[in-house]
């Protein structure tokens, strides 16, 4: 019997080690490279460390992505305003879960969505301004939490912001206490904290805008030919690609 025999082309063996060669010199790259440092909060169900590990929604896809490549992770966990505030003075190299607005994206870039999320009003059903009535705007009590896109934005619609709480857990109290008419809330976190309220019956929701969540990296407009942006870039963008 006759076997036939298979011979590599030239230039497929050529690709071959070139592309080993790649491959070997990327993993000693990646392995002198400083851990990416992201900053964090506590915002179940997205973001925790309840357990003594750092887990959540957006946690796990972060996780997921960093480990793509051999580059090491560190998460930081601080109140909210405080984990843009280190990636804005460089303490960090990004910070998530966060909406899209245009402050954040002058001086950090986006990836695509990491994790969904609903803007949604809640309102005891006992309170006479509700989201849908004609002078909510102008009369209504509203707030989020600080640091909260949503709190920017109430502020630029114009409606009657009174001080935000640092904590989503404070600001349905505030609501319940009735010293706020509605909250504007991530709907995930809301709903989560709602299911475990004794007077959750009382409460209604209504939704006010879909603005999904993603990861903000801090670094130059250009990034430069060196593998350190470009591989933290990749760290969250081979799994995650950028906005």
């Amino acid at each position: 019997m006759t076997h036939a025999t298979h011979r590599s082309t030239p230039w497929l063996a050529s690709w071959m080690a070139a592309l080993a060669l790649a491959c070997a010199a990327d993993a000693v790259r990646a392995a002198s490279l400083a851990p990416l440092k992201l900053s964090t909060h506590e915002l179940p169900p997205y973001s925790t460390q309840g357990r003594g590990r750092p887990s959540g929604l957006a946690v796990d896809v972060v996780v997921c992505a960093a480990k793509r490549l051999p580059l090491g992770l560190e998460l930081e966990f601080v109140p909210w305003a405080r984990a843009q505030k280190h990636a804005q003075e460089g303490q960090s190299d990004g910070f998530f879960a966060a909406s899209q607005s245009a402050e954040r994206d002058a001086y950090a870039t986006r990836s695509v969505t990491i994790a969904p999320q609903e803007w949604r009003w809640y309102a005891l059903r006992s309170r006479p301004w509700q989201p849908s009535h004609p002078e909510f705007k102008a009369q209504a009590r509203v707030s989020s939490f600080l640091g909260a896109n949503m709190q920017t934005w109430l502020k630029e619609q114009g409606y009657r912001v009174q001080s935000p709480p640092t904590q989503s857990t404070a600001l349905l109290n505030m609501l319940m206490a009735g010293r706020l008419d509605a909250i504007l809330a991530n709907h995930l976190v809301m709903d989560q904290l709602l299911a475990a309220h004794p007077r959750k019956g009382e409460v209604v929701s209504h939704l006010a805008l879909d603005k999904p969540l993603s990861v903000y990296l801090v670094g130059p407009e250009e990034p430069p030919p060196s593998p350190l942006f470009h591989r933290r870039g990749i760290a969250l963008t081979g799994a995650i690609p950028m906005a």
